[in-house]
């Protein structure tokens, strides 16, 4: 398959990954189509362990991983690779029954890779990206290790951070200075060398003032001066739902279409979407569009973009 003929890729799945939800993204969301007939959605999230700001010891809101990994921490390695995840079970039966590219977030790769890198579906077959709330090279740097050597992409959330600048000042056309936020999302990418699969740099939107009833403010602008900087073989990704939020949830179409019509020179910005979608999951099931949504929305793109489907039709 020839990748430059398509400009977009679509990861959409649920926030917090279960058994019900993991149905729902094999037999719904894997099978969404482009009015033409091809298969639009290329990813999709699976994510079993969740940064929460307080533990919750009974895993309420967590993860599905969240008491098997806590039993994980504290045993020697040998022992620890016993034990079975329920994230990397479901993302290994979804990668065999549907060929989509799995999606995960990372809250401690030491810990969690290693079950990933066990399955042979897994391999080259999935994005490892860290939590928007750990913005520390050294894991950014293990993740590369691991992704290395089972061809696996690496994806960078920058910070909810801006810097001292305000909201309206730094993410404006004529601000030619370099934001908090800026310097150390490219510093991060340094982080990730040697790896010949593509980096994907994911925005997010931040939490500062100015943000109105959004969950976090969108700065396509900064992403405009951050996207030639990147590494060859760089891609941006927008994340829409956790932008925008459960408040503001009906604006959540609206600023794909706009963010998805972007472009610098001749070129779009973004060349992703990583969201939430679904009707079912454990945590921030308000910002989460429906499967009738996605579907609509895969149709109103293709008018005008190259949809990627995955990399088994």
């Amino acid at each position: 398959m020839n990748n430059k003929q398509y400009d977009l890729e679509i990861i959409a799945g649920p926030c917090s990954i279960t058994l019900e939800n993991t149905e729902e993204v094999i037999n719904v969301t894997a099978k969404i189509k482009t009015p033409l007939g091809s298969r639009a959605i290329f990813g999709t999230r699976v994510v079993g362990l969740k940064s929460r700001t307080a533990l919750d010891l009974h895993g309420e809101g967590m993860g599905i991983d969240s008491q098997i990994m806590q039993q994980a921490i504290g045993l020697p390695i040998n022992e620890r690779l016993k034990l079975t995840v329920p994230s990397v079970e479901l993302a290994n039966r979804i990668v065999k029954e549907t060929g989509l590219v799995i999606s995960t977030e990372v809250m401690i790769p030491h810990i969690q890779l290693p079950y990933w890198e066990q399955k042979e579906a897994l391999k080259n077959n999935v994005m490892v990206w860290n939590p928007a709330v750990d913005q520390l090279g050294w894991h950014v740097l293990e993740l590369n290790n691991f992704a290395k050597r089972n061809g696996w992409t690496v994806g960078i959330k920058h910070g909810k951070f801006l810097g001292k600048e305000p909201l309206d000042v730094a993410n404006h056309p004529d601000y030619k200075g370099e934001t908090s936020l800026e310097k150390v999302l490219l510093g991060l990418t340094t982080y990730v060398y040697d790896n010949d699969n593509d980096l994907v740099i994911i925005h997010r939107g931040v939490d500062v003032p100015g943000r109105g009833d959004y969950r976090n403010a969108i700065t396509h602008e900064i992403m405009k001066r951050v996207k030639p900087r990147l590494p060859k073989n760089s891609k941006l990704f927008f994340d829409p739902t956790h932008s925008i939020g459960p408040v503001m949830r009906h604006k959540i179409i609206d600023e794909i279409m706009v963010a998805m019509n972007i472009k610098i020179g001749d070129a779009f910005l973004y060349d992703g979407l990583l969201m939430e979608a679904g009707s079912t999951s454990p945590v921030d099931i308000g910002e989460h569009l429906s499967l009738s949504e996605l579907q609509n929305l895969v149709n109103d793109l293709s008018t005008f973009r190259k949809i990627r489907p995955p990399k088994t039709q």
